[in-house]
């Protein structure tokens, strides 16, 4: 059957774009932002050129005036309720809060830790301070090669640097290429005198006359600037506070993504502010959305799950973690999440239909039925309908079925596959000659319509009209010949015409396609038996009784046909 699951679940996506509000955030008066912004701004160019590089007791920044105006500067633009201002506003602060985070870790002696934070902060903000930050966490982890790369790479953008010409040098120092430092020592000197540089350039000259294998008597750390020291207690509390504003900086930067309807962008940033701090107010909350919107069903389920729990009365969430549930077919606690609204849903039809298409999937037809009832009396556009046609049909309410088809036909002639599915309940109807009639009408429609095809060739076997079943089975088995029921009736047509031969390879395709079909082994045994093959004839008979038997022990539910299989006989 074409009408499945995936399609419902295509038809549920439309109403998450009415669902996907992302929580607001907090105001600052609006004739704050112009001097926020600049005040922000002439600081981080300050930054970027004064960058303090060493570290002589490697004690973390202090400076939390200019995180602070930052942060600042990202409630102004919530205030304003303009997505492009709020991402901009919260990369920047992501981008200083990851800095200061990487200082804690290089501090702590977390050299490889720290500079995987100092990268992350370039992917936010991209300014000469950082990649020295990046060069001298490199430096300290032993990776000289990438911090050489590092502060090359700001020299070449920034040839005046004076704190990138003497990391250069320091890393020059960890390499043993003393002239190289000495020369790059002496142009950070020139540029930019500080008493830490000229000690690093009375070093670097001293070793420059030693032998080539030689090292300097200070001790390495010392001589680049480096020491190490027991993080107090407070870097920790630090540590916990900077975690909580890069993840909170991460979702305002996702929920601005979000509005912008930028879903997998958005869902990315939720889950690594989710890493920094997962107890983000409406972080999970955010994530069920944005995973809902990008199909990833599963993951909307985990992260709204908690949210329902903690407040029953956000219908937002419960409507979403409903629909999510049933894609992913948790059809019983699909159908638990969405009874507390009751008749509510019949604004919402999409949800109504999930409500009750679950109750279908559970057999509890009745429940079910209701509520189809009440939803088909709303106005529906021709997609939903179809998708109650289905429903109708699922529980074998076929008159039902072909009642709604009709009805959407009535509106839409040429809606694809209302012919088709009228088709398949009035062949459970037993009423060949008007499923012969819809299955022509959908193929008037799409010419290339497999399933169609062999819907009406299975109809005109009914109606005694052979030869064009048959030539309609060729013609689907021509273009997909792995099509096990068209296998199955083709190879049965040919062994009741006397074609044993003939009839034998399309039965044992149809067997191999479709094993669980008992009547194919029942007529692939009449086969066999009839051109003399004994031993595959008696397999093919106790395979058929095995399945005969084992169908008689099993307590079935009420009858349900499967979904685009008419009845098959034997």
């Amino acid at each position: 059957m074409k009408l499945n699951l995936t399609s419902a679940t295509a038809a549920l996506k439309a109403v998450t774009g009415r669902l996907a509000h992302f929580p607001s955030a907090r105001c600052v008066c609006l004739l704050l932002l112009p001097l926020l912004f600049s005040q922000a701004h002439a600081l981080l160019r300050e930054n970027s050129s004064q960058n303090v590089l060493h570290r002589p007791a490697v004690t973390p920044s202090a400076n939390t005036g200019e995180l602070q105006l930052r942060l600042r500067a990202l409630d102004a633009a919530k205030a304003t309720d303009d997505p492009a201002a709020i991402a901009n506003a919260s990369r920047s602060v992501a981008a200083l809060a990851l800095r200061q985070f990487a200082e804690l870790q290089q501090a702590s002696g977390k050299e490889a830790h720290a500079a995987e934070t100092y990268r992350r902060s370039l992917d936010f903000e991209d300014v000469p301070g950082a990649h020295l930050d990046l060069a001298l966490a490199y430096l300290e982890a032993g990776h000289t090669d990438k911090a050489l790369s590092q502060a090359t790479d700001v020299l070449v953008a920034e040839p005046q640097n004076a704190q990138a010409w003497r990391v250069q040098g320091q890393v020059w120092m960890a390499k043993g290429n003393y002239g190289q430092a000495v020369t790059s020592l002496r142009k950070s000197a020139t540029l930019q005198g500080s008493p830490e540089t000229t000690r690093l350039l009375r070093i670097a000259l001293a070793a420059a006359g030693m032998k080539a294998n030689a090292q300097p008597k200070e001790d390495s750390g010392v001589m680049m600037g480096f020491s190490r020291k027991t993080p107090p207690a407070e870097w920790q509390a630090r540590e916990r506070r900077l975690a909580k504003i890069v993840g909170s900086a991460l979702n305002d930067q996702g929920a601005a993504e979000a509005r912008q309807q930028q879903f997998s962008l958005a869902l990315a940033h939720f889950h690594e502010a989710e890493q920094w701090a997962a107890s983000t107010p409406g972080l999970m909350r955010n994530i069920g959305m944005a995973a809902s919107r990008t199909g990833d069903y599963a993951e909307a389920v985990r992260a709204l799950r908690p949210v329902v729990a903690a407040d029953r009365e956000d219908n937002v969430a419960r409507s979403m973690l409903g629909m999510a549930l049933f894609a992913t077919g948790s059809y019983d606690e699909a159908a638990r999440t969405l009874a507390p609204f009751g008749d509510s849903l019949l604004k919402q039809p999409e949800l109504m239909y999930a409500w009750a298409e679950s109750l279908v999937k559970l057999n509890r037809y009745p429940e079910a039925a209701a509520l189809l009832e009440k939803l088909e009396r709303q106005p529906l556009t021709t997609s939903t309908q179809m998708l109650l046609a289905q429903a109708w049909s699922e529980m074998g309410n076929y008159p039902r079925t072909v009642a709604v088809c009709r009805r959407v036909l009535e509106a839409d002639p040429k809606l694809a596959q209302a012919h088709y599915l009228a088709g398949l309940a009035l062949i459970h109807e037993d009423r060949p000659t008007e499923a012969a009639a819809e299955f022509r009408a959908e193929l008037q429609q799409d010419a290339s319509d497999a399933e169609a095809e062999y819907h009406l060739a299975f109809v005109l076997f009914q109606l005694s009209q052979e030869p064009e079943a048959m030539r309609l089975l060729h013609d689907v088995l021509a273009r997909n010949p792995d099509h096990p029921d068209a296998n199955y009736e083709l190879g049965k047509a040919l062994l009741n015409a006397g074609k044993t031969a003939e009839a034998i390879p399309y039965l044992e395709a149809a067997s191999r396609l479709k094993p669980g079909l008992d009547a194919v082994h029942y007529q692939l045994q009449s086969a066999y038996r009839t051109v003399g093959r004994k031993t595959d004839a008696e397999r093919e008979a106790n395979i058929y009784r095995a399945m005969k038997a084992k169908s008689r022990n099993i307590s079935l539910p009420a009858p349900r046909q499967e979904q685009g299989a008419p009845p098959q006989s034997q």
